[in-house]
C-alpha cells in the first residue's frame, strides 16, 4: 500500500482572511492623489465590482451607455462574461473616455492603442505611498464594492451576479458585514416577527367576529 509521505506533516494554518478594507477616509485620500489613467481604472473598479484586468480590457464597442451597462465578454465561466449595470459615475468615466480616447480599447497601452495597457500596480503603489493611507491592494476596492452592497442589503444571488461567480460561496470571500449591519439584521428579523403577528392577530379576530353570532348585534 502506498503512504502518503506527508500525511504525518503538520502544516501552517492557512489565513484566507482579507486584509482590512480601506476606509472612506482611506479611499477619499487615495482618489485625492491618484493620477489618470489609475484614477479612472480605480474608479470603474469601485463603482462596478469588475476586476482590474476587466477594466484595463474594456472595449468601446461594449459598452452601452444609451442602455446603461457594459457587457463583459472575457472570463473562463458563463457567469464571468456578463452585463455590469452602470452607475452615474462609472457612466461619465466611460462617457469621457469614449469622447477623448482613439482606438478600440478606453485604457490603451501607451506604444499601441490597438493593444489594451498592461497594468497599473506602480501607479497605485505610488498613490497608496502619496496619501499616506492604510497599504491596500487594487484588487481590494473589488472586495469595497462588494461589502457596500452587502451592507446596503443586496442579497447574495444578486452579488454573485454582479461579481461575475458562479457560486455564492464565491461571495462570502468579499461580503463583510460590520456590527452594525448585523445589528439591522436582527431589527428587521424583530419588525417581521412583529408584523405576523399583528398579522395572525388580525386574522383570528376576523374568524371570531364571522364565526360568533353574538358580535353581529
Amino acid at each position: 500500500m502506498i503512504r502518503n509521505p506527508v500525511s504525518r506533516v503538520k502544516f501552517l494554518e492557512e489565513n484566507n482572511e482579507l486584509t482590512q478594507l480601506p476606509s472612506d477616509d482611506d479611499v477619499r485620500n487615495y482618489f485625492a492623489v491618484a493620477s489618470q489613467p489609475l484614477y479612472d481604472v480605480a474608479s470603474l473598479i469601485l463603482e462596478t465590482g469588475m476586476r482590474p484586468e476587466e477594466v484595463i480590457h474594456i472595449r468601446r464597442d461594449n459598452v452601452h451607455l444609451a442602455e446603461n451597462y457594459y457587457y463583459n465578454p472575457h472570463g473562463k465561466t458563463k457567469a464571468a462574461r456578463r452585463r455590469i449595470p452602470l452607475t452615474a459615475n462609472a457612466a461619465a468615466v466611460l462617457k469621457h473616455r469614449l469622447e477623448t480616447i482613439p482606438g478600440p480599447y478606453i485604457f490603451p497601452h501607451e506604444k499601441d492603442q490597438n493593444k489594451p495597457m498592461l497594468k497599473v500596480n506602480h501607479a497605485h503603489d505610488g498613490a497608496v505611498r502619496r496619501s499616506r493611507v492604510r497599504r491596500f491592494r487594487l484588487y481590494d476596492l473589488r472586495h469595497l464594492f462588494a461589502t457596500r452592497l452587502a451592507q446596503a442589503g443586496v442579497d447574495l444571488v444578486t452579488l454573485a451576479a454582479l461579481l461575475g461567480h458562479s457560486k455564492i460561496q464565491m461571495v462570502l470571500r468579499y461580503a463583510h458585514p460590520v456590527d452594525s449591519h448585523k445589528v439591522n439584521a436582527i431589527r428587521k428579523l424583530e419588525d417581521y416577527t412583529a408584523t405576523r403577528q399583528i398579522e395572525e392577530t388580525t386574522r383570528q379576530m376576523d374568524v371570531f367576529t364571522v364565526g360568533n353570532p353574538d358580535t353581529l348585534q
